[in-house]
Order: structure tokens, then sequence, then C-alpha cells
């Protein structure tokens, strides 16, 4: 009797825990929390093909959308991204961070439209652009990381950095990411709705002042600006990473420095789940009592 009425306890205690894993909600709990603004440069430099993904050459802006795409499905439940785009001189907010989870097929589906189709100007204004990026993120009241993806590709020529007093070294942590080849390539010329109507000319944009024994400039043509780059990370406190694997970014946006607590939805019925399923393999052990009886019984 008193075995029986142990099973039977096995037996109303694992359905108990299967009931309360079903119906458990996500539960706040204390959390370390990502929360991330990704900025896509989406000037005409960036449609330079120059950068393979899957062994298929592609434009920066199609490696740095995948790279952003893979990387929501690798984030955890709980972290934030936004979007943002920048082109001239300004840096605009597309998302506020939102979850990834709950908002999964929403940020894929605005990622996807984020293109030359965007554009409001021809200039690509780097540095102008990143300082711009950093207020922005600054002024969001989650104080979110920044990732700002780019070929450092500034038209018109920079000569000098823009003052921007208010932006301090470190006042937003994050990532200045380069994207883009080594050798300069011919920059595509597109219209309004983002066709192709051929490539830019040295005549068709400003070029550097000819110094004595230098080279003319090439301003038409367009390479990863690594040392332009790291310069501007340095002026704002980002970190400088060339970003060559989309595998990587997910990594960069989980970095725990970047990390803030937060209160954060959590999954916990696993928990009950995984307490139901040891009480039943307890009750339908062949060690049980009740079949050890059965056993000798025959």
């Amino acid at each position: 009797m008193k075995h029986w009425l142990r099973e039977s306890l096995l037996l109303v205690a694992a359905l108990a825990l299967l009931a309360l894993a079903v119906a458990l909600p996500p539960l706040k709990l204390q959390r370390e929390r990502a929360e991330t603004v990704l900025v896509f440069d989406i000037t005409q430099s960036m449609d330079v093909e120059d950068v393979e993904l899957d062994g298929v050459r592609v434009s920066r802006l199609a490696f740095a959308r995948e790279a952003a795409r893979r990387a929501l499905a690798e984030l955890p439940c709980g972290a934030r991204v936004g979007w943002a785009a920048f082109t001239e001189y300004r840096t605009v907010l597309l998302l506020a961070p939102v979850e990834v989870c709950e908002n999964y097929e929403d940020l894929l589906a605005t990622l996807a439209g984020i293109d030359g189709r965007m554009r409001w100007g021809n200039a690509s204004e780097v540095a102008k652009g990143l300082f711009w990026a950093v207020r922005a993120a600054r002024e969001l009241g989650s104080h979110p990381a920044l990732v700002f993806l780019t070929d450092g590709h500034e038209a018109p020529p920079l000569h000098a950095f823009p003052n921007f007093e208010d932006v301090q070294p470190g006042q937003v942590g994050g990532w200045l990411l380069g994207i883009g080849g080594s050798v300069p390539q011919p920059i595509p010329r597109t219209d309004g709705e983002g066709q192709r109507i051929g490539y830019w000319r040295a005549v068709d944009v400003l070029q550097r002042p000819a110094l004595d024994g230098q080279p003319p400039s090439r301003e038409h043509l367009s390479e990863l600006r690594e040392a332009h780059l790291r310069r501007l990370a340095a002026r704002t406190g980002l970190g400088y990473a060339p970003l060559r694997d989309p595998a990587a970014l997910p990594r960069l946006l989980a970095d725990s420095r970047f990390a803030r607590p937060a209160q954060v939805a959590t999954d916990l019925h696993l928990v009950p789940a995984a307490l139901a399923l040891l009480l039943l393999c307890l009750y339908f052990s062949p060690l049980a009592p009740r079949r050890r009886r059965r056993t000798s019984g025959t």
C-alpha cells in the first residue's frame, strides 16, 4: 500500500510539474543585457562588390546586412537591437532597439529595406555621420552600444576632423567596423531608385589637391580606408575591427563590456519540465518497488 501511494504521488507530482511548465509565464530577472544600435553606411561606395559571402562576390552593404541578419538569429532572447542609416553627413535612427525574440520578424523585414533607395544625398562625410551616430545613441535613455558599419570613404575628401566638442571619447561604447577590400575599385553610380547607371569618373567627383611628388588623387575609386577608421575610433573611444567574416558580428554584439544590468523576461519552463522528467524516470524505473514486487509474484 505504501509503495502504491508513493508511486501515485510521483505520478501526480510529475503531471503537476508538466502543467506548470506549460503555463509558467516568463519571469523578469536581473540580468546583463546587450543593447545595440547598428548603423549602416548606405552611401554609393558601399555598392562596390569587393567582398565575399559564402564564396560569392557581393556589395559591401549586402555583406553588412547579411552579417546583421545572421547575428539576429544567434543573439539570446532579451538582447535588444535597433537600426540606423548613414548617408551625406547625418545618421538617422530607423528603429529604436527592441527585444530580438519578440520582434524577430519585424527586425528582419526592416533590415531588408535598408539600401541605397533610402539615400537623401550623394555625399559621404563619414566622420560627421559617426559623430551624429554617437549623439543619437547617447540621447537614447537606454544607453545602447553603437556598431557603425562602413568602408570609411569620405566624399568630398576630409581635410580635418569636424569640430564636435560635445562628443568625447568613451561617451558611448561599441565598434567601428570596416567593410571592403584593399584594392581601389570603381564606385557604381545609381539613380534615386537604386538602379545602376554607370560608374563615377574622376571628373565627376572632388579630388584632393595634388601634392609635389605624390600621385594624383583617385577619389572616384574606393577601398577600405582602415587608417582613417582607426583615427575615428580613437577620437570617439570606439573599438575598431575589419569585418571580414559575418560570424564575427554576433560575438562583437555580445561583448560583455557593453552589456548593462536590466530586468529581462526569462523563460524558466525548462526547470519544472526537467523535474517532471526526473520524476517520470523514477516512476517507470525497473528498480521501482512496484516492479520488483510484480516480478517476484510471477
